[in-house]
This record gives structure tokens, C-alpha cells and sequence, in this order.
């Protein structure tokens, strides 16, 4: 059974035998299919990369901070951050590297960069289920063909593919997990590369040239003469690898594996002849067997149904009981119970049953009573049943909270006295499950100390684990939180991934709080009240303290390297010894600051607002302080080597021993700075003598040449110690 056509020109022929050149047929195939191999994977990562790239540059140029939400900004693409979450966790990538909000055209490039990808893709599959050519396949004389098909088809390509991309992938990720280099994105790209590269390179080690891939679809790639794939062609089952060489054209296509089967093909038709055996060997069972897959899918079915029911058979019984326990000991608590030992009892009974369902009857009986020892009863019982009493506790604190603001004074006795109870049974709970209350929200809990009156209260949590709890616009002023961990690096155990718990106190009034020696690494204070709040000591890194009123604070000896704390008041706060390595302080509010002794090396102080404060002994090596207001501050001893000062005010600053070495002075403001601090000798007459001390060459070589109100004092002293100037030519 055959049709026949024109039939093609040699020249539309495959040849693998000889190609023109130096290499030969095999050496050109190997060669041509990793140029496109490369071109592929080059245009798929730069369909990404370009958009992606272009827009991140977009949103640093408009957030040159990199954490101030510009004003132009608007919410991320639901798109884009629903894939930015998905991929967040198994590439452990950080929740605070997630972008939330981006400038319109950002959003525009990044949804580009995931459409595009997808729209390039799908058109190379089409192209290789209707041509068998990529265009870069295509452009390098290379085709892919089917074994037993006159095309290759959706199905074999989409195989193809998977087998080509995604085991690879999927094997590189394995081995990243593995060896242990998660979350090094670096590691995982070059593991993928490799990968990809050896799953292409197993085509190398069989006579027919197919990749193990090519063996799963049931195609081959072949090279090109004319641009046409042969017409004609015959299994051979005398070739080990099924291949035939026809009339010395070299190898071609595999043979069928079907017994029985013969094919003909003219002019790129192909007729197929089958046996009757053959046939019902190819078209599969017949009668009842065909049926065997739906049959087992429903025994299954209704052994899991089976199943299912024995269980539920054996649960009931017991949820009988429970349910019987739970209604008995609710009538003995709302019915039965007559005095205060019968109350007691059962509301202890309610709580040791563990039911849910004792939790809001408890909370509504806190908030009716106001028996001292009913209430001491309650906390109890509430402590006991664990988390699940928190939501409960915190809507009976936010009510409690209001009625004491507008209550009257002699009203406000008993809701005093239940606050009280609220407050200590949350801080009770928080303490037994010390390090599993990750995502537990008290967001808007009042847990403010309270020093006089019945309800005097002090939140004291020092050395508990208290990672991940969620606290924004808590009010937690004069909590005692000292050496308390609110971060965990989850259950991988690496910092800085997807799965670490974080706590956030966003928005939250920590006024005089103490956080001596905790940890709090990515935790967020944006907007935050950390009026003289305490945080000598602590481990801080990257922490986000934009916005946040941290005013008279103490970050003695603290490690806050990395941390963000653009647009943070900082009036009077206490730096001293403080790690601000790499910290970002755009526009932040420093007057009176204690920096003395701090590092601040590559810090970011552009538009900070330093007059008036200390930096004496401070390391800004490679720091940014561009536009900074420095006006009478002292830096003496201040090391600001490779420094970018430009257009920083200096006036009336104390700059004595300050290293300049390799600074940009452009536009700097040098008006009544001192460069030296006279010293007077008392001889033996009344006239005292003034004398510059030797500040050895601290200033050579650094170009004065662009600063501004550079005096002649000065000017002497910049020319004496070896500093550039026009002005020294002059005999200075």
C-alpha cells in the first residue's frame, strides 16, 4: 500500500558519510549540535536576563537605596510576584529580597521577562513537532527526525524536550541539595550546565549519534544537504543500531521495532503495510482486555473506599465520647457548678480535655468575670490548651484596651484586672512554646508595661525563642527582651533562605524596650517607635529600620551590618563601637550622634544629616557621604580613605588626623574646618606659644583642588602636609 510523488534530488539528501571541510561527519554533527544547543540556551536566558536586567536597573535608578519606596512606585504585578514567591522557596531565596513594590515600567519589563521566555519556547516546540528544526538548528543545518513517524509530532517533542531540559535540570538540583552548596545560585546555574552539557554528550557514546533523549522520543538529529530529509529509507536489522546506509549515504533513521512492519516512502509520504498479526500487535488487546486499565482504576477505588470507611468505623466511637465528655463537663461549668471549687474544677477539666472548643468558652468567661481567683483559674486553663487560646486572647486585649480608654476612672477596676489576666496568659503561652511560634500573629496585642495600679504588668521574655512571631503595631513599650531569638533559620538550617523565621514588630511601639544581646537578623522595625529603646549588643544584620523613630537609642557594640535605616531618626542615638559595615543610612537623621569608634565601611550616608556628631576613630573606608551634612562634627582620627564626599558640608568640623587618602573631595564645604588642633607651650614668659602638631602625611596626595572655602590657614597646612592644590605652587 504506497503512494508515490516526485521523487526528491540527491542533493535534498542527507549525508553524514562526508561533510565538506575538515571535520568529518561525525566530528560536524557533534559540533553543530552544541552551537545550537548553545544558541538555544543563550536565547532562552537572555529572553529572561534583558528584560529582567532593564528593569531592575529601572528600579534602582528610582530607588537608589535600594529599600525607600519611591513615590512613583505601585504594587508588583500579581504575575510576577505570584512566580517570585513560587520560585522563592526552592531557589532559597530570602523573604525580604522579595520586591513588593516596583515603578510602572519595571513591572512592564519583568512581566515581559516571564512572557517572553514562554512565547519562545512554545514557538521552538512548534517548530520542532511541524519541522523538526529550532532556528538555530535550522540556521546550522541540523534536523530532528522520527525513528517511525513521517513527522515528529507534539507528543515526541514534548518528551523530547523534557528529557532534554527538565531531567537535566531536574538532576542538577538534586546534586545542588546534595552536596550541600544550597542556596549558592552560582552553584546550581554551573551544576545545570553540566548537567545539560553530559546528558548531550551521551549522543557520543553509540554508533547512531542519539542522546539518551533521542532514545525516550524515538528521534534522531541529522545534518542537512539542500535542507530536506531523505524520502526513502527501510529498517535494517542486520545494523546493530537498526540503521541502514542507503546507496552510501550514510546512516539513517532506526528500524522498527513492530514485528511485521515494512514502510515505503515516495516523496515524504509513508505508507505502512501490517500483518495481521503485526496489526493486532500494534493496535493492542482486544475484547475484555482492553478494558483492564478502567477495571483495576475502579478495584482501586473501591479497596480505598473500603478503607476509608473502616477507619472512620473505628474514629467515630471515640469522637462519641469525646463529644459526650465535652457537653458534660460545658453543663457542670454553666449548670452544675454552684460554688467556686465546682467552676474551678471544671474549667481545669475543660482544658485538659484539649478540645478546641474550650478555648472561646473560656475566653467568654474571662471577659465576664472579674473574681481575682476565678480569673488566676482561667489563665491557667487557657495557658494549658497552648497557641490555639492566642487569637481568642488577642480580641479580648484589643476590646479590653478600648474600653480602659474610654471608661471612666471609677469603671475601669475589673476590665483592669482581666487586661492583667490577658496579658500574663499570653506571655505565658509564648514562654512554654518558646521556639514554635513561627507565623503566630499578634499583630496589635497591647503588651505596654504598666507600672502602678491593678493592672501593672511588664512583658518580660528575656532568653526565649521567639523567632517568627508576627508583632505589627504591637504595643510592646518597656518589653524586657534580653538575649531573646526572634530569628530562625528554619528547618534547612542556612541563614538568609526562603524558610528562615523572621519576626516583624513593623509599626509596633517598642518605646524604652531592651533588646540587649538579641538576635535579630532580618527582623523588620519599619516605622517602628524605638524611642531610648536598648539594643547594645544585639545582632542585627540586615535589619530594616526605615522610617522608624529610634531617637536617644542605644546600639552600643552592636552588630547592624547591613542594615537598612533610610529615613530613620537617629537623633542622639549611641553608636559607639557599632558595626555599620555596608549599612544603608540615606537621608538618615544623625544629629548628636555617638559614632565614635564605629565601622562604617562602604556605608551609605548620602543626605544624612550629621551635624553635630561624633565620629571620632570612626573607619569610613569606601563609605558614601555625598550631600552629607557633617557641620561642626568631630572626626578626628577618622579614617575616610576611598570616601565619596562629593558635596558634603565639612564647616566648622574637627578634621584633625582624619585620613583622606584616595577620598573624592569634589564640592566638599571646608569653611572653619579645623585640619589641626594648636597646641599651646607655657614658657617662661606670660605670652603663650601656639604650636601645630605634627600630623605626619596624612594628607598627601589628596586632591584639594575642587573643595570650597578652603582658607589660607588651611591651605598652608593641606600644602605643608603634601595635599594637591593650585594654591601650592605658590610657595605654600
Amino acid at each position: 500500500m504506497a503512494q508515490t510523488s516526485r521523487s526528491q534530488p540527491i542533493s535534498a539528501q542527507v549525508s553524514t558519510a562526508r561533510v565538506l571541510g575538515r571535520l568529518s561527519a561525525t566530528q560536524s554533527l557533534a559540533l553543530r549540535r552544541l552551537v545550537a544547543w548553545g544558541l538555544e540556551v543563550g536565547l532562552l536566558v537572555s529572553s529572561v536576563a534583558l528584560p529582567w536586567g532593564l528593569g531592575e536597573w529601572v528600579r534602582r535608578q528610582a530607588d537608589p537605596a535600594g529599600s525607600v519606596i519611591a513615590p512613583t512606585t505601585v504594587e508588583l504585578n500579581p504575575v510576577v510576584a505570584t512566580v517570585q514567591t513560587a520560585i522563592a522557596r526552592p531557589l532559597g531565596i530570602s523573604r525580604q529580597r522579595l520586591v513588593t513594590a516596583v515603578p510602572r515600567l519595571t513591572n512592564l519589563l519583568w512581566f515581559t521577562a516571564l512572557v517572553l521566555p514562554v512565547a519562545l519556547t512554545g514557538s521552538q516546540i512548534y517548530g520542532l513537532a511541524t519541522r523538526g528544526k529550532t532556528w538555530p538548528k535550522a540556521w546550522l543545518g541540523l534536523q530532528v527526525v522520527a525513528i517511525n513517524r513521517s513527522g515528529v509530532g507534539a507528543y515526541a517533542t514534548l518528551v523530547r524536550e523534557l528529557g532534554r531540559w527538565g531531567v537535566p535540570t531536574g538532576a542538577a538540583y538534586g546534586v545542588w541539595l546534595a552536596i550541600g552548596a544550597f542556596p549558592s545560585l552560582p552553584w546550581l546555574g554551573g551544576l545545570a550546565l553540566v548537567c545539560s552539557l553530559g546528558a548531550g554528550a551521551t549522543g557520543r557514546t553509540n554508533p547512531s549519534r542519539r542522546a539518551w533523549y533521542d532514545y525516550l522520543a524515538g528521534t534522531r538529529v541529522v545534518v542537512l544537504r539542500g535542507g530536506q530529509v531523505p524520502s526513502r529509507y527501510t529498517p535494517d536489522p542486520e545494523d546493530g543500531e537498526g540503521q541502514r546506509f542507503d546507496q552510501g549515504w550514510g546512516p539513517l533513521l532506526s528500524s522498527s521495532p513492530l514485528v511485521g512492519l515494512t514502510t515505503e516512502e515516495y516523496g515524504g509520504l509513508t505508507a505502512i503495510v501490517l500483518s495481521p498479526d503485526a496489526s493486532a500487535e500494534v493496535l493492542g488487546p482486544r475484547g475484555w482486555r482492553r478494558h483492564l486499565p478502567v477495571i483495576a482504576a475502579l478495584a482501586g477505588v473501591v479497596a480505598l473506599g473500603g478503607l476509608g470507611a473502616l477507619w472512620l468505623d473505628r474514629r467515630l466511637p471515640a469522637a462519641r465520647e469525646d463529644n459526650a465528655l465535652f457537653l458534660a463537663l460545658v453543663e457542670n461549668l454553666s449548670r452544675n457548678a454552684t460554688s467556686f471549687s465546682d467552676r474551678q474544677a471544671a474549667a481545669l477539666a475543660l482544658a485538659s480535655s484539649q478540645d478546641p472548643r474550650a478555648i472561646p468558652l473560656l475566653v467568654d468567661m474571662l471577659a465576664q468575670t472579674g473574681d481575682p481567683d476565678l480569673l488566676n483559674t482561667l489563665q491557667q486553663a487557657l495557658v494549658t490548651l497552648g497557641p490555639g487560646a492566642i487569637p481568642p486572647l488577642q480580641r479580648l486585649n484589643l476590646a479590653l484596651a478600648n474600653d480602659l480608654l474610654t471608661l471612666p476612672a471609677e469603671q475601669r477596676l475589673v476590665p483592669q484586672l482581666r487586661q492583667r489576666t490577658v496579658k500574663r496568659t499570653l506571655t505565658k503561652i509564648l514562654v512554654l512554646h518558646s521556639g514554635n511560634l513561627n507565623q503566630v500573629d499578634l499583630s496589635g496585642t497591647n503588651l505596654a508595661y504598666v507600672l502602678e495600679g491593678p493592672d501593672n504588668f511588664t512583658l518580660l521574655l528575656e532568653q526565649q525563642n521567639l523567632a517568627g512571631i508576627i508583632w505589627r503595631n504591637a504595643v510592646l513599650s518597656g518589653a524586657r527582651l534580653r538575649k531573646a531569638k526572634f530569628y530562625n533559620p528554619g528547618d534547612d538550617g542556612l541563614a538568609d533562605t526562603f524558610d528562615d523565621w523572621v519576626s516583624d514588630f513593623s509599626g509596633s511601639d517598642l518605646t524604652e524596650a531592651s533588646f540587649v544581646a538579641a538576635h535579630l537578623r532580618h527582623v523588620g522595625f519599619r516605622n517602628t517607635s524605638l524611642l531610648r529603646a536598648n539594643l547594645s549588643n544585639a545582632l542585627a544584620p540586615y535589619s530594616d529600620f526605615s522610617g522608624a523613630n529610634a531617637s536617644s537609642a542605644w546600639f552600643i557594640e552592636a552588630d547592624v551590618s547591613h542594615a537598612i535605616f533610610n529615613g530613620t531618626s537617629l537623633v542622639g542615638a549611641d553608636f559607639t563601637d557599632a558595626d555599620l559595615t555596608a549599612a544603608s543610612l540615606v537621608a538618615a537623621r544623625l544629629r548628636q550622634a555617638h559614632l565614635a569608634g564605629a565601622t562604617l565601611t562602604t556605608a551609605n550616608l548620602t543626605q544624612a544629616d550629621l551635624a553635630d556628631a561624633n565620629l571620632s576613630g570612626a573607619n569610613l573606608t569606601g563609605a558614601n557621604l555625598s550631600q552629607t551634612l557633617l557641620t561642626n562634627s568631630w572626626l578626628t582620627g577618622a579614617n575616610l580613605s576611598q570616601a565619596n564626599l562629593e558635596q558634603a558640608d565639612l564647616s566648622g568640623s574637627d578634621l584633625a588626623g582624619v585620613v583622606f587618602t584616595g577620598a573624592n573631595l569634589t564640592g566638599v564645604n571646608l569653611a572653619n574646618a579645623r585640619f589641626f588642633t594648636p597646641e599651646q607651650s607655657q614658657g617662661d614668659s606670660f605670652v603663650a606659644i601656639i604650636t601645630e602638631p605634627d600630623a605626619g602625611h596624612t594628607l598627601a596626595g589628596v586632591d584639594f583642588s575642587e573643595t570650597l572655602n578652603l582658607g589660607g590657614d588651611q591651605l598652608e597646612f593641606v600644602c605643608r602636609q603634601g595635599g594637591l592644590h593650585p594654591a601650592c605652587g605658590g610657595g605654600f
